[in-house]
């Protein structure tokens, strides 16, 4: 018979034979209380939280870790560390033969990471993002346990983890841990530096005593901003505290909301503030443009105007218009007319060349022939009063009146 080889396996013939208790066993942390191993079973790490050995006899304690494991088996959520029960686990040998005395314990969710307190005080320093998502778990994890009626009453950075895997958080440690449900072990309890005024006083729990070390946790972590102010609020007397999760978790949104609306102003800003002068630019293009484009078709006719002014003050200073008598009643040509005339010519051409700066040669031609038009037809009226007076008069003749004054137009281009 061929065997088939072809289907997925491992390449070696080792294996763990399968163990139904715990294997494996390593003492991890040991207090004045407790004793914490870590231990495996089925594959599994698994955390064992045992009463030191000269605390095992006492009613005490073991009511205390009774009323932990109680109060762990009502919670169920991802950022709390669960709890299998209390078991009592035999003695085992570890690694070099010493024989490990566990006793009665709470089997607990192993996490594997750093207090925050450890998290905190790393060489590789976290963002303020990563502080920020952390701080969000914990909330979520504060407000599921108090909707169950659930106080912790010794919140502080060494009970709460951060996981490798992800930086999740893993409130830990409800020895202290208290619910209006329970009728024992009511005295007050917590941590200096971290518990609240009442909670040092008063024996029955309280959400405000969380929200109170949530405030001072909050106060060691880098953060900044509105968070100092939150953390002072958590830190209040209890009538102005925060009344409870939801309201910090609702402060907290309506902060974060401000604050990207002052990112994206200070994004928004900056390319409103290019639009505005692209803008003023613009309009200062189309003006000056405009300016230009009115100075273009108006500046000519009002230059041409002022020339014709000057040409008309120039005309009545030689009192030609007084010759016609004289022309008239005298019957030759005066010599005195033609040097007027001449005059006039010159002060038209002398204007055009000196009195006309930034102008091209075209336009000052252009207004040398305003004035010269200009001038002959102030030049052609005077003709035709010199042919009315001579036709009325009967003795002169047409012809000599036209000949009395030189055309202006006949000086043009010269």
């Amino acid at each position: 018979m061929n065997v088939d080889d072809s289907f997925s396996g491992y390449m070696d013939d080792i294996s763990e034979s399968v163990h139904r208790g715990f294997t494996e066993i390593q003492l991890l942390r040991q207090t004045n209380v407790h004793q914490l191993y870590r231990a495996k079973r089925l594959g599994r790490w698994y955390l064992l939280k045992a009463l030191a050995p000269d605390l095992r006899g006492s009613d005490f304690h073991r009511q205390m870790l009774l009323k932990e494991m109680q109060v762990l088996m009502q919670l169920n959520h991802p950022n709390i560390v669960g709890c299998l029960g209390i078991e009592s686990v035999d003695d085992y040998a570890d690694s070099h033969g010493s024989s490990i005395s566990v006793g009665e314990c709470l089997v607990l969710e192993y996490v594997d990471g750093l207090t925050l307190r450890e998290f905190v005080s790393k060489d590789s320093p976290a963002t303020e993002q990563v502080y920020e998502a952390i701080v969000s778990e914990l909330l979520e994890a504060l407000a599921y346990m108090h909707a169950c009626g659930i106080t912790h009453r010794d919140l502080k950075p060494d009970n709460i983890m951060i996981a490798h895997n992800g930086n999740h958080v893993k409130l830990i440690d409800f020895s202290l841990a208290d619910t209006d449900s329970h009728a024992i072990l009511k005295q007050p309890s917590g941590t200096k530096g971290y518990i609240s005024p009442e909670q040092s006083q008063a024996t029955t729990p309280d959400a405000r005593n969380d929200i109170y070390s949530l405030g001072v946790v909050i106060s060691q972590l880098p953060l900044h901003g509105f968070w100092t102010d939150i953390s002072k609020r958590c830190q209040q007397p209890i009538g102005q505290r925060y009344q409870n999760i939801e309201a910090i978790q609702t402060e907290i949104a309506h902060c974060r909301r401000k604050a990207s609306r002052r990112r994206l102003m200070l994004i928004l800003l900056p390319a409103l503030i290019g639009f505005l002068l692209l803008g003023l630019l613009l309009w200062y293009s189309l003006t000056s443009r405009q300016d230009s484009l009115y100075e273009k078709f108006n500046r000519m006719p009002q230059i041409t105007e002022q020339a014709l002014q000057k040409l008309d003050q120039q005309m009545a200073a030689t009192n030609l218009a007084r010759h016609m008598d004289t022309i008239a009643h005298w019957r030759y040509l005066d010599p005195q007319i033609n040097e007027k005339i001449l005059a006039v010519n010159a002060f038209a051409y002398d204007y055009a060349a000196d009195s006309l700066p930034g102008l091209t040669d075209d336009e000052r031609m252009q207004v040398l022939r305003q004035m010269l038009d200009h001038w002959q037809q102030w030049h052609n009226n005077i003709v035709r009063r010199a042919k009315y007076l001579i036709s009325n008069d009967g003795n002169y003749v047409t012809h000599y009146a036209e000949q009395s004054v030189v055309p202006a137009s006949s000086s043009i281009g010269k």
